[in-house]
């Protein structure tokens, strides 16, 4: 059925998640509503902006161009996942 619900298995930050996720659910909705990881903005909606990029099994993709089953069985690495505890990455300190 159309609005029928996916299986999804995907490790986010080191951490496995499985979830059942709408097939046109893009990553960065899945991100930011489903495991509320708000790194990745919501910019420009169309890959130009760069503001909703993640990691991909370490490759840079823009998370509002993908859906989240796209990553299913992948590694995503979010900005929430490059700290080291409560110390912030350099990438994350040169945000602020």
């Amino acid at each position: 059925m159309k609005g029928e619900l996916k299986d999804l298995k995907l490790t986010v930050n080191g951490k496995l998640c499985e979830l059942k996720v709408k097939p046109g659910m893009l990553l960065v909705e899945l991100l930011r509503n489903e495991l509320r990881l708000t790194g990745a903005k919501i910019g420009c909606q169309d890959s130009a902006c760069g503001a909703c990029t993640v990691h991909i099994d370490g490759k840079a993709v823009r998370s509002c161009s993908i859906l989240a089953l796209q990553a299913n069985s992948r590694k995503v690495t979010t900005t929430e996942g490059v700290a080291d505890g409560y110390k912030l990455h350099p990438i994350q300190q040169a945000m602020i």
